[in-house]
C-alpha cells in the first residue's frame, strides 16, 4: 500500500495551499474549524486521485447454497376420481405451500408436477390424462445434478399406467426420494373395462372380431349386463356372472357393421348397485367400415405348396377375399379382381398367351414368382419391363439380404434379422434387367456373400405395379417361421405388407392429405399435405387452408405451414369426438379441395384403476434409502427433513479482483463530504 502515500502528501500539500497559504478565512474561522474543513477536502482530494489511479480491488464474497428440495407431484386426474376429491382441488395446494414454507428455511424449493409429462408448476391442478412415473425419475435424472444433499419428495397414489415399471429407473436417480401416500386405498365394489381391441378395418355387414378384457373388484357372484352399441342400435348384448372377488377375464365376439365409414361403437356395461366408479365402465372402439374387400387372384398351372402358403398368409387379413385359378382350365374376368398374383406363369406347359394379353389391357398389379416352371424367353417376349438373361438352365439356392435403401413399406428391424435367416429359395441362375425404375427390397446372398442380383424387387410400368420374386419356395419360410418362433406371424406379415402396397390404388391428385383417421387426446395431431403441378412435380407456391368441423358445428381456420414441398399443421389439445375437415388452396388457375374426417378417442387411462398402490410408494423409498410417510404425516415428513444433519448449506468464499470505479459507495462519499463542507463553511460564516 506504499502508493497510498504520494496521494495523502499530494492532498495535504493541496489543503495546505487552500487553507492555510494566504487563505482569507483565517480571520473569520477559529483554528479548529479550519481544521475541520481542510480536513474533509483533504479526504475529498484523497478520494479523487484515488479514482483516478483506478486500482484494481481484492474483495472476498461469501455465498450460502441451500440443499435442493424438489416436490414432485402425481397431477393425473385420478386423485380427483376419489372420495377425497374436494380435497384435492380445494386445500391439498394451500397445505403443501404451507410445509414448503416451511421448508424453505433450509432448503431451495423446486415444484415439479408429472402425468403426461414433467414441467416446472407454481400450483397443481390434476388435469393429466395417464401417469407416467418412470418419465420423472428420467427426467430427475437427465436435468438435476443429484447428490446426497439433494432430497425428491414424491406425493401420489402409485398408481401408473405408462411407461415402465418405475422401480427400475427409481435407482438412477442418486439421491434419495421419499414418498407421500395420497388417493383412496378402500376396497371398492368395481367393473373396469381394460381393454377393447378389434380390427382397425372393417366391411360392411361382415363378422368383425372384437376382443374385450375385464376386470372386476369384490363383485363376486353379480351377473353383469354388456352392450355394443351404435347410435341407438344394438349390435351386441350379452350377460356374465362373476365367479369371483378378484375376476378377470377376456371374451371374444363378433359385431357386424351396418354403416360404412368411420364408426364409433359404445361398449357399455350396466352398473352394479354399489359401484363406486362408473367411469370405467364404457369403452368406445373406433373402426374404418369399407364397402369392399380387395379381391386377389391367385394363378397358376400346377399346384405348388408356395400357392398354399401365399393362400393361408393371405386369409389372416380380413379385408382380402383369395381366389385360386388354374389357368389351364378356367378363364378369368380380370374386372373382378384388384390383384393378381402369378405363379410361375408362362409355364413351360402353358404360354397363357390370352391371360397376358388381357392382363396387359386391365392394367392390373401383380406379382410374379419365378420358378423351375417358368418359361424364360416366353415371358422376355411379354415386355412387360422384365428381361432374364440365361447362359444355361441352372438354378441356385438364395437366402434373402434387405436392401438398407427399400421405402416403399417399413420392415421392423427383428423381422428382418428373422427373415434373413430363413431357407434360401430356388432362384434361376441369371441376369436380371428391368426397362423401369426398381426398388429392391432384397438382393441374392448366395453361400454366405453378398451379390447385387435381386430377389424380391418392385417396379412399376406406368399405372401398373409390379413385384417379382425371383425364386421358388417360400412355403419352406412359412415353417421355419413356425419352428423358430411358433407362429406364422412373421411370415404372414411380410406378404401381407407387400400385397397390400401392390393391392392399393393410389389417385393422383394434385393436392394430397396425409393423416390418421383416429388419434388419441393425448396425441400430437400433425396433418401433412403435398401439391402437384400439372406435370405431377411437388410445389410449394400457393397457401393451402385447413377448415375443422367439430360435433357441435363449430368450425376453426388454420393454415399449413411451408416445409420445403411439404406442408405441415399440428392441432394439439383436441377434446375427444368426431371431427370433418377441408383443405382448400388456389393453384394452377383452379381451386382444389380434399375432404376428410378424423376421431379424437378418450383412453379414459385414469379410470381404469382408482385404488391407490402405496406398496410401489414405498419401493421407491426403500430403493433409494428415503422416508415413506401418509397424507396425515406430511408435517412429520418436514420436520424429519429439517432436523436432518446430514443435509448442510453450503458456504463457499469468494476472493475476486474489481476496479474501484465499480464501488459506488466511494462516490456516495466523496459528494457527502463535499455537501458537508459546504454546509459547515456557509453556517459559520453566516452566509
Amino acid at each position: 500500500m506504499w502508493w497510498l502515500l504520494p496521494i495523502v502528501l499530494l492532498a495535504v500539500a493541496l489543503v495546505y495551499a487552500q487553507y492555510y497559504y494566504k487563505n482569507a478565512l483565517k480571520n473569520d474561522l477559529s483554528s479548529i474549524r479550519i481544521l475541520i474543513l481542510a480536513s474533509l477536502r483533504a479526504l475529498v482530494y484523497i478520494a479523487l486521485l484515488f479514482f483516478l489511479l483506478n486500482p484494481r480491488v481484492k474483495y472476498s464474497q461469501e455465498r450460502i447454497q441451500k440443499p435442493l428440495l424438489i416436490w414432485a407431484q402425481d397431477n393425473s386426474q385420478s386423485l380427483l376420481s376419489s372420495q377425497d376429491s374436494s380435497y384435492y382441488k380445494n386445500k391439498y395446494s394451500q397445505e403443501v405451500d404451507a410445509v414448503l414454507k416451511k421448508l424453505e428455511s433450509k432448503y431451495e424449493i423446486q415444484k415439479l408436477s408429472f402425468g403426461q409429462d414433467v414441467k416446472l408448476v407454481e400450483d397443481f391442478d390434476f388435469a393429466d390424462q395417464s401417469s407416467d412415473y418412470a418419465s420423472l425419475f428420467s427426467y430427475l435424472k437427465n436435468n438435476i445434478q443429484a447428490n446426497n444433499q439433494t432430497q425428491v419428495v414424491l406425493a401420489g397414489d402409485g398408481l401408473y399406467n405408462k411407461g415402465n415399471d418405475p422401480r427400475f429407473s427409481v435407482q438412477e436417480v442418486k439421491c434419495p426420494v421419499h414418498t407421500i401416500a395420497l388417493g383412496d386405498e378402500a376396497d371398492q365394489k368395481d367393473i373396469s373395462i381394460l381393454s377393447l381391441r378389434s380390427n382397425k378395418l372393417a366391411f360392411l355387414k361382415s363378422n368383425t372380431p372384437v376382443r374385450l378384457a375385464l376386470k372386476t373388484d369384490f363383485c363376486s357372484g353379480e351377473k353383469i349386463k354388456i352392450l355394443v352399441r351404435s347410435g341407438s342400435e344394438i349390435l351386441y348384448r350379452d350377460t356374465l356372472r362373476i365367479s369371483a372377488d378378484d375376476f378377470f377375464v377376456e371374451k371374444d365376439f363378433f359385431i357386424s357393421p351396418s354403416r360404412t365409414g368411420l364408426q364409433t361403437y359404445e361398449l357399455y356395461i350396466q352398473p352394479l348397485k354399489g359401484e363406486a366408479n362408473l367411469k370405467n365402465n364404457t369403452r368406445k372402439l373406433i373402426i374404418d367400415v369399407l364397402d369392399s374387400q380387395r379381391k386377389i387372384a391367385i394363378c397358376y398351372d400346377s399346384y405348388h405348396p408356395d400357392i398354399a402358403a401365399l393362400q393361408s398368409a393371405l386369409h389372416e387379413k380380413a379385408n382380402f377375399s383369395i381366389s385360386l385359378i388354374d389357368v389351364s382350365k378356367q378363364q378369368i374376368d380380370f374386372s373382378d379382381f384388384n390383384l393378381m398374383i402369378l405363379y410361375q406363369l408362362p409355364s413351360l406347359k402353358n404360354n397363357a398367351t390370352r391371360f397376358f394379353d388381357q392382363l396387359k389391357l386391365s392394367n392390373l398389379p401383380f406379382m410374379m414368382i419365378l420358378g423351375g416352371g417358368t418359361e424364360i424367353n416366353r415371358l422376355n417376349r411379354l415386355d412387360l419391363g422384365l428381361n432374364v438373361v440365361r447362359e444355361n438352365e441352372v438354378f441356385q439356392n438364395s437366402r434373402i439380404e434387405f436392401d438398407s435403401n427399400f421405402s416403399l413399406f417399413e420392415i421392423s428391424q427383428d423381422n428382418k434379422e428373422t427373415i434373413q435367416n430363413f431357407p434360401p429359395l430356388l432362384s434361376p441362375m441369371a441376369k436380371y434387367q428391368f426397362s423401369q425404375e426398381i426398388n429392391v427390397m432384397g438382393n441374392q446372398l448366395i453361400k454366405g456373400i453378398s451379390t447385387d442380383i435381386p430377389l424380391f424387387v418392385f417396379s412399376q410400368n406406368d399405372e401398373q405395379k409390379q413385384c417379382y420374386i425371383l425364386g421358388e419356395g417360400i412355403w419352406r419360410w412359412k415353417l421355419n417361421d413356425y419352428k423358430k418362433n411358433n407362429s406364422h406371424e412373421c411370415f404372414n406379415g411380410l406378404i401381407n405388407q407387400m400385397v397390400q402396397y401392390l393391392a392399393l390404388r393410389v389417385k393422383k391428385n394434385q393436392l394430397n392429405i396425409q393423416y390418421d383417421k383416429v388419434y388419441k387426446e393425448t396425441d400430437e395431431i400433425q396433418i401433412e399435405a403435398q401439391l402437384y403441378n400439372k406435370s405431377y412435380q411437388a410445389t410449394n407456391i400457393a397457401d393451402i387452408k385447413f377448415l375443422l368441423k367439430n360435433e357441435k358445428g363449430e368450425e376453426f381456420a388454420y393454415q399449413f405451414e411451408r416445409l420445403g414441398n411439404v406442408y405441415k399443421l399440428e392441432l394439439n389439445n383436441l377434446p375427444s369426438g368426431n371431427y370433418q375437415f377441408e383443405v382448400k388452396t388456389k393453384a394452377f388457375d383452379q381451386e382444389l379441395v380434399q375432404n376428410g374426417a378424423f376421431v379424437v378417442s378418450s383412453e379414459k387411462l385414469e379410470a381404469k384403476e382408482l385404488k391407490a398402490n402405496p406398496v410401489l410408494l414405498k419401493d421407491l423409498s426403500e430403493l433409494t434409502s428415503g422416508m415413506h410417510f401418509t397424507l396425515y404425516q406430511m408435517l412429520q415428513l418436514s420436520d424429519s427433513l429439517l432436523i436432518n444433519n446430514k443435509v448442510k448449506s453450503r458456504i463457499s468464499v469468494e476472493n475476486n479482483f474489481s476496479s474501484v470505479l465499480n464501488f459506488i459507495w466511494i462516490l456516495c462519499f466523496v459528494i457527502i463530504v463535499l455537501v458537508l463542507e459546504w454546509f459547515l463553511r456557509k453556517y459559520w460564516l453566516g452566509i
